[in-house]
């Protein structure tokens, strides 16, 4: 807000409930009098044209010189030389109609008063609803101006004078902006909907055709334009003029006026410069500044202040009546400096800056005495209310909201007798039904309530999400959900998450979640134990080893030649593993040939294991190691069998790029020859296209087949870094919970192949991470250097650092990143500082 108030000097109000825009108005010497008195042109909205001439202070009704009603909205004005060179005649812009008026006094009723009379000289009908206007001397034709017309979905149509010329569509075109036209390089200028500020030239627009008659132009049928140059500004357009200082009327400087900032522009679409306002402006004027080579700008905001500016410098801010939709100043005559502005209701004012200060003023406070205990009181009361309000919120629910909400699994006893039936074939899969309890206390009642599961491969469900409704304090609510094996592969976990999503009585979402532990007898069944296997893996605890039947008792096994120590699980899959307990140690060998289908056996064997502890107890808790070695070597067998379906995959996606290239450029050259009016021989790009078309097939097939292929190594070497994780934990006894937490984030299971960035390279980097920080031996291993994840060449380096990190953790290497490196000093081997 500024402290100085514009000063009115005249005043009237333009109609009633009649509406206004920022092109409803013109200044100029409409009628042509010889003493070149600047009138004030206004067209409204509902269609009638006034004129105004303010002669005296304050507002006269003699000051209205001419009212006039047309037959339709008038969009725009615009005064010009439009009859040859007889004087400026005025443009009215309608929405289907282009009229070009004259304003003549009737020098017969002298006596009575001087009466002005407005009479049309000639129209044109638009063939499409317009937007706005510009007029120019378009081809630097000499003493006249011609009218050039944009419409609603951008054809721009061009008429001279009388006679219409031709009509070019915009390219690219969305919306309609503001449109200039600049004499100096005979162009057009107009804003695209991509926030572009857009140059065509009238060369261009001229002879860019390949229509036989005008009358296939005028509908639109030409040819598509090209611009002539285009200047990103990144703001919404509000509008555009030119300003050409009368000393150089080549120096023309293009201004842009944003939603919030303004742009200067060069001739040839450059930026001279640019003013970010840090308000919001309606409509801006340019005018004539006293310095050489600026220029002058009113802008007006819509908080009703009006801001001169000299290029990028504030010169004065005044606040103005009302909020302008235009602002102009007048340039001749005895009002020379004033400024004209107009509302969108029609409230029409001549002012000029002066320097009464605004009436507000300050009122007076009560002095008094502080009476500074009570100020403290105070103090003290309002930080205690900071304090409440920037606690921080907890978004989770609390624990009594979860008590009146929950979700219960009931225990699965076994399978279903009938299982899910193959779509083909009438092979049934292992299928058990999972019931699930929702129970709400007298507290809530919920409208709806979502149960989701999400099982991995190879478990499916026939229905993933089931909705339940009028959830209450009434009786339980059920939601069954069937879930099946395919037996596509090894399964890594039989536990599945559940979630209740929900909202409660305060309108707010909340959630409540809970897992479904499925029966081991569903990844498979009971076989004949196999005496030899390709991996094995050897458990010890420091108790007597259990009945190993009793321990799997769901797969119902029967003890091979009447002894307990041996059983054996057959995946649906295929892959057999063999559990063993020794005689006379207490140890526990665990085999398969297929290295990632140990995991489901040995991670529930140890779940067994703990549970049976729990239930018999004693006076030593039960301890679970593994000695090792880790078997790194069958891991890194399955990162390098992935590793080369990745570069196998990024072979043939190269190959199908480059064939889809060749596939298009021959297109090309037979469309080429297709449309040449002389026959030429095809030189057997024919059958190029044809191969090109059986490789590209091809190659294709093989990317889908290698794809299928990445999926079951990604859950394969998922699975075996489970295992490995596990392995590693009962490696190393000092490993809490918390460090085995790091440690999964940096060996992370997840692994998927359609992420951007591939699971080598994001381990890598975390692995050498921890190398360089937690588990480094000195100071100058701690540098850390970032690379960029791309790619490898190999895994060597990858299975480095994997070796590398598990001997450091053996050492007892700490996970923390608070631990001093002193406790981390045992270690021998150094991390290759490879840049």
């Amino acid at each position: 807000m500024s402290l100085f108030k514009s000063r009115e000097w005249w005043y009237t109000n333009v109609g009633v409930d009649e509406e206004f825009d920022t092109s409803n108005v013109v200044i100029g010497n409409v009628d042509n009098s010889p003493d070149e008195t600047e009138k004030i042109v206004v067209g409204s909205l509902q269609g009638i044209l006034r004129v105004y001439c303010p002669r005296t202070k304050g507002g006269h009704h003699e000051d209205l010189m001419l009212e006039f009603q047309t037959d339709s909205p008038i969009l725009g004005l615009a005064l010009g030389r439009l009859v040859g060179d007889k004087g400026l005649f005025l443009a009215l812009l309608h929405p289907r109609k282009v009229a070009v008026c004259s304003v003549t006094a009737d020098t017969s009723t002298e006596e009575t008063g001087v009466f002005y009379n407005v009479s049309q000289v000639y129209s044109h009908k638009l063939e499409r609803t317009a937007c706005n206007m510009c007029l120019g001397s378009f081809g630097n034709v000499k003493n006249k101006d011609y009218i050039c017309v944009q419409s609603m979905d951008g054809m721009l149509s061009f008429y001279e004078q009388d006679s219409f010329a031709f009509a070019r569509f915009i390219p690219q075109f969305l919306i309609p902006g503001p449109l200039c036209y600049i004499p100096s390089t005979d162009t057009f200028v107009t804003s695209s909907s991509s926030n572009f500020v857009e140059a065509y030239r009238y060369q261009t627009l001229a002879v860019s055709t390949e229509s036989e008659n005008k009358e296939q132009v005028k509908t639109g049928t030409g040819k598509r334009l090209r611009v002539d140059w285009k200047t990103n500004i990144g703001d919404n357009v509000l509008d555009i003029q030119r300003f050409t200082p009368a000393e150089d009327s080549s120096a023309t400087t293009i201004l842009v006026l944003g939603e919030h900032n303004l742009f200067a522009l060069r001739e040839n679409g450059v930026v001279k410069y640019m003013k970010k306002y840090d308000f919001n402006p309606s409509c801006f004027a340019p005018y004539a500044s006293l310095t050489e080579g600026s220029v002058n700008m009113l802008v007006a905001n819509h908080r009703g202040t009006c801001y001169v500016w000299q290029d990028t410098t504030l010169a004065w801010s005044s606040t103005l009546q009302h909020v302008p939709v235009f602002v102009g100043v007048l340039s001749k005559g005895a009002l020379k400096g004033h400024i004209v502005s107009l509302d969108e209701s029609g409230k029409l004012y001549v002012s000029y800056l002066g320097t009464d200060p605004s009436l507000q003023t300050a009122t007076a406070t009560d002095r008094r005495e502080i009476n500074y205990e009570e100020k403290d009181q105070e103090m003290a009361k309002l930080q205690q209310i900071i304090r409440e309000c920037t606690r921080p919120i907890e978004h989770a629910p609390k624990v009594s909201e979860q008590s009146d909400f929950s979700i219960f699994v009931e225990p699965i006893t076994g399978l279903d007798v009938a299982g899910v039936k193959h779509e083909e074939s009438d092979t049934e899969y292992p299928t058990v039904t999972v019931k699930v309890n929702l129970r709400c206390s007298s507290k809530i009642s919920l409208d709806k309530v979502t149960l989701t599961i999400a099982p991995e491969v190879p478990f499916y469900a026939t229905q993933r999400s089931v909705t339940l409704t009028n959830v209450g304090s009434g009786p339980t609510s059920m939601a069954n959900f069937s879930i099946y094996n395919t037996g596509e592969r090894a399964p890594s976990d039989v536990t599945i998450p559940l979630v209740a999503h929900y909202t409660n009585n305060h309108n707010s979402p909340r959630s409540v979640h809970n897992s479904i532990i499925l029966p081991l007898s569903i990844a498979g069944a009971a076989t004949n134990p196999e005496k030899t296997a390709t991996h094995k893996i050897t458990i010890e605890t420091n108790k007597p080893v259990v009945n190993l039947l009793d321990l799997f008792s769901e797969l119902n096994c029967e003890a091979e030649g009447g002894q307990s120590s041996c059983i054996a699980f057959k995946c649906v899959s295929g892959e057999v593993i063999t559990v063993l307990a020794a005689k006379n140690s207490q140890k526990y060998r665990i085999q398969s040939d297929s290295f990632p289908a140990l995991y489901i056996v040995t991670k529930q064997f140890l779940v067994k294991l703990r549970r049976h502890f729990d239930k018999v107890g004693g006076a030593q808790p039960l301890v679970i190691s593994f000695p090792g070695p880790i078997p790194l070597q069958e891991y890194f067998d399955i990162i390098d069998s992935r590793f080369e379906l990745r570069v196998q995959q990024r072979n043939y996606r190269e190959m199908l790029s480059q064939r889809a290239q060749q596939f298009r450029a021959v297109q090309r050259r037979l469309l080429t020859r297709f449309k040449d009016k002389t026959p030429t021989p095809l030189q057997n790009m024919d059958t190029l296209l044809e191969g090109t078309y059986q490789q590209i097939l091809a190659i294709a097939d093989a990317d889908l087949q290698t794809t299928k292929a990445l999926e079951v190594a990604d859950h394969a070497l998922s699975t075996a870094t489970k295992l490995l994780l596990l392995l590693v934990k009962l490696w190393c006894p000092h490993m809490d919970d918390k460090q085995a937490g790091v440690l999964e984030s940096c060996l992370t299971p997840d692994v998927n192949s359609a992420d951007d960035v591939g699971w080598e390279e994001t381990v890598d980097a975390s692995i050498t991470m921890l190398l360089r920080t937690c588990l480094a031996k000195t100071s100058k291993e701690q540098s850390v250097a970032t690379t960029q994840l791309k790619l490898p060449t190999d895994t060597s380096k990858l299975k480095k650092h994997v070796a590398l990190l598990l001997e450091r953790l053996n050492k007892g290497g700490n996970l923390s990143v608070n631990t001093s490196n002193d406790k981390n000093r045992s270690g021998k081997d150094e991390v290759e500082n490879e840049g």
